[in-house]
């Protein structure tokens, strides 16, 4: 591990020609101040046949650099690479796509970074990484079309971690990722802080094929009343343990929805934070009964009053809240 270390691209280029560490299969280079030229010195790099994970996020690493890893042909173990929080764009996230070496990539984190919607589609036209599990694109720019371009991959069918977050997703993309129906392992979606309103989260809620998703993160995505209405109808998630809905302008009507869900007894963790349930909101929800998991409930800055904290109390069903 040789992170936060203030290595340049020199120092990248030296580690670059290690001919030595023919057993590496971990290396960690996050945060420090490698750049194009350091990152191509590690691309061509022959010697670590075993390298598994690589972690070159928190970097100066833009389109040359992205490009020079993704013509790397020795690492044929990678399992994991990181290149998060640098300044890679559409031409990089292309040229990472078009890598046809890492045929055991199972976790790609491309998070903060400068892709928009021809890098994403670039992406998802990839059909060498079967075994991916996780893709984070979260922190960029792809908007509906990238959204769009990424639900139709049909390769990904072992993916169980999905990230777009504060991507300027509102409905239309909501709609396309709602309709895939090749993640049927998908277990978490994180879509936090987009724009998908009402009428996204409606499309979210129809979906029919994410049987094993365990965690939907929607929180401040303007859904109201109604995208909680919405997500409350969900026969599918049966499997559904974190709901995050916070910051979402949900009043008292939507709690009461999300109340009456019947379906999710394995639901662990509710955040329902920032809202504005207030007092009739609190007293729906706790009249529920089917959260027997319930180990978190977040009922912050949602001016339930003495009224709902009186309700709350009351519940006789959440022996698990801790």
């Amino acid at each position: 591990d040789l992170s936060s270390n203030k290595i340049g691209d020199q120092g990248a280029s030296a580690i670059g020609k290690n001919t030595t560490w023919t057993n590496l299969t971990t290396l960690y280079l996050r945060s420090n101040s490698i750049g194009d030229e350091g990152a191509s010195a590690l691309s061509k790099n022959t010697t670590w046949t075993n390298l598994t994970t690589l972690d070159l996020s928190y970097n100066k690493i833009g389109d040359q650099g992205a490009s020079a890893i993704s013509k790397n042909t020795t690492w044929t173990n990678l399992t994991t690479l990181d290149l998060s929080d640098n300044s890679i764009g559409d031409q990089g996230a292309s040229a990472i796509s078009k890598n046809t070496t890492w045929t055991n990539l199972t976790t790609l984190i491309l998070q903060n970074n400068s892709i928009g919607a021809e890098g994403a589609s670039a992406i998802s036209k990839n059909s060498t990484w079967t075994n991916l599990t996780t893709l984070n694109l979260g922190g960029n720019s792809i908007d509906d079309e990238g959204a769009s371009a990424i639900s139709k991959n049909t390769t990904w069918t072992n993916l169980t971690t999905l990230i777009l977050e504060r991507n300027s997703i509102i409905a239309e993309g909501a709609s396309a990722i709602s309709k895939n129906t090749t993640w049927t392992n998908l277990t978490t979606l994180n879509l936090w802080r987009n724009s998908l309103g009402a009428e996204g989260a409606s499309a979210i809620s129809k979906n029919i094929t994410w049987t094993n998703l365990t965690t939907l993160v929607l929180q401040n995505n303007k859904i109201g009343d109604q995208g909680a209405i919405a997500i409350s109808k969900n026969t599918t998630w049966t499997n559904l343990t974190t709901l995050t809905l916070s910051e979402n302008s949900i009043g008292a009507e939507g709690a009461n929805a999300i109340s009456k869900n019947t379906i999710w007894t394995n639901l662990t963790t509710l955040i329902l934070q920032s809202n504005s349930i207030g007092a009739k909101g609190a007293s729906a929800l706790s009249k529920n009964t089917t959260w027997t998991n319930l180990a978190t409930l977040d009922l912050s800055y949602n001016k339930i009053g003495d009224q709902g904290a009186n309700t709350i109390s009351k519940n006789t069903t959440w022996t698990n809240l801790t």
